[in-house]
Protein backbone atom coordinates (compact mmCIF):
# COMPACT_ATOMS: atom_id res chain seq x y z
CA UNK A 1 0.00 0.00 0.00
CA UNK A 2 2.92 2.37 0.62
CA UNK A 3 4.47 1.35 -2.48
CA UNK A 4 1.27 2.45 -4.43
CA UNK A 5 0.90 6.34 -2.58
CA UNK A 6 4.70 6.65 -3.25
CA UNK A 7 3.56 6.19 -6.96
CA UNK A 8 0.53 8.62 -6.84
CA UNK A 9 2.93 11.25 -4.99
CA UNK A 10 5.47 10.86 -7.55
CA UNK A 11 3.07 10.59 -10.82
CA UNK A 12 0.34 13.03 -9.17
CA UNK A 13 0.58 16.87 -7.83
CA UNK A 14 -1.54 17.63 -4.71
CA UNK A 15 -4.73 17.96 -5.29
CA UNK A 16 -4.61 17.11 -9.03
CA UNK A 17 -7.19 14.21 -9.62
CA UNK A 18 -6.08 10.93 -9.28
CA UNK A 19 -8.56 8.44 -11.63
CA UNK A 20 -9.24 5.23 -11.62
CA UNK A 21 -9.20 4.25 -14.97
CA UNK A 22 -5.66 5.56 -15.35
CA UNK A 23 -4.04 3.23 -12.92
CA UNK A 24 -4.92 0.00 -14.58
CA UNK A 25 -1.59 -0.09 -16.28
CA UNK A 26 -0.60 -0.90 -12.97
CA UNK A 27 0.72 -4.87 -12.22
CA UNK A 28 -2.67 -4.69 -10.18
CA UNK A 29 -5.45 -6.10 -10.66
CA UNK A 30 -8.83 -3.91 -10.82
CA UNK A 31 -10.13 -5.54 -7.34
CA UNK A 32 -6.75 -5.33 -5.33
CA UNK A 33 -6.45 -1.60 -6.46
CA UNK A 34 -9.56 -0.14 -5.90
CA UNK A 35 -9.67 -2.03 -2.33
CA UNK A 36 -5.85 -0.45 -1.91
CA UNK A 37 -7.66 3.13 -2.83
CA UNK A 38 -10.08 2.51 -0.36
CA UNK A 39 -7.55 1.50 2.51
CA UNK A 40 -5.62 4.93 1.67
CA UNK A 41 -8.75 7.13 1.46
CA UNK A 42 -9.63 5.25 4.74
CA UNK A 43 -6.30 6.32 6.38
CA UNK A 44 -6.49 9.71 5.11
CA UNK A 45 -4.38 9.77 2.59
CA UNK A 46 -6.88 10.12 -0.23
CA UNK A 47 -9.97 11.78 -0.67
CA UNK A 48 -12.36 10.06 -2.54
CA UNK A 49 -14.22 12.78 -4.79
CA UNK A 50 -16.47 10.77 -6.84
CA UNK A 51 -16.73 7.35 -8.12
CA UNK A 52 -13.03 6.76 -9.41
CA UNK A 53 -11.76 9.80 -8.52
CA UNK A 54 -9.03 10.92 -5.87
CA UNK A 55 -6.31 12.95 -4.64
CA UNK A 56 -3.88 13.54 -2.34
CA UNK A 57 -3.20 16.88 0.04
CA UNK A 58 -6.18 18.42 -0.73
CA UNK A 59 -9.38 17.67 -2.41
CA UNK A 60 -9.14 18.25 -6.30
CA UNK A 61 -11.00 21.66 -7.28
CA UNK A 62 -14.56 20.28 -9.24
CA UNK A 63 -14.22 22.18 -11.89
CA UNK A 64 -10.12 20.85 -12.68
CA UNK A 65 -11.66 16.74 -12.02
CA UNK A 66 -14.88 17.50 -14.60
CA UNK A 67 -12.12 18.91 -17.05
CA UNK A 68 -9.83 15.73 -16.22
CA UNK A 69 -12.82 13.24 -16.30
CA UNK A 70 -14.49 14.42 -19.34
CA UNK A 71 -12.89 16.98 -21.59
CA UNK A 72 -8.55 17.37 -21.20
CA UNK A 73 -6.01 14.92 -19.60
CA UNK A 74 -2.21 14.84 -19.96
CA UNK A 75 -2.32 17.75 -22.54
CA UNK A 76 -5.12 15.57 -24.66
CA UNK A 77 -8.29 16.81 -25.55
CA UNK A 78 -11.55 14.34 -25.69
CA UNK A 79 -14.25 16.87 -24.73
CA UNK A 80 -15.35 20.04 -24.90
CA UNK A 81 -18.46 22.23 -22.78
CA UNK A 82 -21.30 22.96 -24.63
CA UNK A 83 -24.72 24.84 -25.04
CA UNK A 84 -25.37 27.26 -22.13
CA UNK A 85 -21.94 25.80 -20.87
CA UNK A 86 -20.54 27.54 -23.54
CA UNK A 87 -21.97 30.19 -23.67
CA UNK A 88 -20.86 30.68 -19.86
CA UNK A 89 -17.33 30.00 -20.93
CA UNK A 90 -17.61 32.75 -23.47
CA UNK A 91 -18.57 35.31 -20.91
CA UNK A 92 -22.33 35.65 -21.42
CA UNK A 93 -24.09 36.26 -18.05
CA UNK A 94 -26.43 32.84 -17.93
CA UNK A 95 -27.33 31.02 -15.01
CA UNK A 96 -27.22 27.15 -15.77
CA UNK A 97 -28.41 24.70 -13.87
CA UNK A 98 -26.50 21.67 -15.61
CA UNK A 99 -23.50 21.57 -17.21
CA UNK A 100 -23.35 20.20 -20.75
CA UNK A 101 -20.34 18.47 -22.11
CA UNK A 102 -19.60 16.48 -25.34
CA UNK A 103 -17.10 14.17 -24.83
CA UNK A 104 -15.36 10.82 -26.62
CA UNK A 105 -15.00 9.40 -23.04
CA UNK A 106 -18.24 7.93 -22.52
CA UNK A 107 -20.01 5.47 -22.82
CA UNK A 108 -23.60 6.65 -22.65
CA UNK A 109 -25.60 8.16 -25.99
CA UNK A 110 -26.22 10.92 -23.08
CA UNK A 111 -27.13 10.71 -19.67
CA UNK A 112 -27.67 13.07 -16.50
CA UNK A 113 -24.97 12.48 -13.67
CA UNK A 114 -24.19 14.06 -10.22
CA UNK A 115 -20.58 14.20 -10.14
CA UNK A 116 -18.62 15.39 -7.89
CA UNK A 117 -21.76 17.56 -6.62
CA UNK A 118 -22.19 18.86 -9.76
CA UNK A 119 -24.81 18.28 -12.09
CA UNK A 120 -23.59 17.42 -15.46
CA UNK A 121 -25.25 16.23 -18.72
CA UNK A 122 -22.81 14.03 -20.98
CA UNK A 123 -23.22 13.12 -24.20
CA UNK A 124 -21.17 10.84 -26.31
CA UNK A 125 -19.47 12.39 -29.21
CA UNK A 126 -20.47 11.29 -32.71
CA UNK A 127 -17.06 12.67 -34.26
CA UNK A 128 -14.01 11.66 -32.34
CA UNK A 129 -12.83 15.25 -30.69
CA UNK A 130 -9.07 15.96 -30.39
CA UNK A 131 -6.67 18.46 -29.94
CA UNK A 132 -6.79 19.28 -33.50
CA UNK A 133 -10.74 19.81 -34.15
CA UNK A 134 -12.06 20.83 -30.30
CA UNK A 135 -12.52 23.65 -30.98
CA UNK A 136 -14.26 23.84 -34.68
CA UNK A 137 -16.55 21.18 -33.41
CA UNK A 138 -17.58 23.09 -30.42
CA UNK A 139 -17.51 26.13 -32.85
CA UNK A 140 -20.01 24.18 -35.16
CA UNK A 141 -22.41 23.10 -31.46
CA UNK A 142 -22.94 26.30 -30.91
CA UNK A 143 -23.54 27.22 -34.55
CA UNK A 144 -26.22 24.47 -34.46
CA UNK A 145 -27.95 26.08 -31.17
CA UNK A 146 -27.48 30.00 -31.61
CA UNK A 147 -31.44 29.83 -32.70
CA UNK A 148 -32.37 28.43 -29.20
CA UNK A 149 -30.84 31.62 -27.45
CA UNK A 150 -32.14 35.43 -27.04
CA UNK A 151 -28.83 36.87 -27.37
CA UNK A 152 -27.54 40.57 -28.15
CA UNK A 153 -26.49 40.29 -31.98
CA UNK A 154 -23.25 42.90 -31.08
CA UNK A 155 -22.47 41.26 -28.19
CA UNK A 156 -22.92 37.44 -29.84
CA UNK A 157 -20.37 38.74 -32.99
CA UNK A 158 -17.88 40.39 -30.31
CA UNK A 159 -17.32 37.00 -28.98
CA UNK A 160 -17.28 35.07 -32.05
CA UNK A 161 -14.87 36.72 -33.17
CA UNK A 162 -13.02 36.42 -30.40
CA UNK A 163 -13.17 32.69 -29.88
CA UNK A 164 -12.32 32.36 -33.94
CA UNK A 165 -9.44 34.18 -33.45
CA UNK A 166 -8.17 32.57 -29.88
CA UNK A 167 -8.57 29.48 -31.80
CA UNK A 168 -7.20 30.50 -35.38
CA UNK A 169 -10.57 28.65 -37.24
CA UNK A 170 -11.02 29.43 -41.32
CA UNK A 171 -13.41 28.64 -43.47
CA UNK A 172 -12.18 25.41 -44.39
CA UNK A 173 -12.17 23.80 -41.10
CA UNK A 174 -15.93 24.56 -41.36
CA UNK A 175 -16.13 22.75 -44.27
CA UNK A 176 -14.35 19.40 -42.86
CA UNK A 177 -16.84 19.43 -40.36
CA UNK A 178 -20.36 20.92 -41.35
CA UNK A 179 -21.80 18.38 -43.31
CA UNK A 180 -21.45 15.80 -40.27
CA UNK A 181 -24.24 18.16 -38.55
CA UNK A 182 -27.90 18.43 -39.05
CA UNK A 183 -29.67 21.11 -41.30
CA UNK A 184 -30.55 23.69 -38.65
CA UNK A 185 -26.52 24.58 -38.51
CA UNK A 186 -26.33 25.48 -42.19
CA UNK A 187 -29.27 27.83 -41.79
CA UNK A 188 -27.92 29.39 -38.77
CA UNK A 189 -24.11 29.73 -40.20
CA UNK A 190 -26.03 31.73 -43.06
CA UNK A 191 -28.64 33.74 -40.70
CA UNK A 192 -26.17 34.93 -38.73
CA UNK A 193 -23.19 35.83 -41.37
CA UNK A 194 -20.76 33.23 -39.82
CA UNK A 195 -18.98 33.36 -42.88
CA UNK A 196 -18.27 36.87 -42.52
CA UNK A 197 -16.34 36.74 -39.39
CA UNK A 198 -14.05 33.21 -40.03
CA UNK A 199 -10.65 34.14 -40.69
Amino acid sequence: MEKLFKYLKDNYKEAEPILLKDLKNLNISYDNLRQKLKKLTDQGYLYRISDGVYSYGDKAEVNKIIENRFIKRNNKIFGYYTKKSLLKYLGFDIDTEVEEIITNDFKAIVREIDFAGVKLKVRHSKILINNDNCYILQFLDLIKDLSNYEINQYDLERKLRKYIKTHEICKDDIDKYINLYPSITFKNYYKYNISDILL
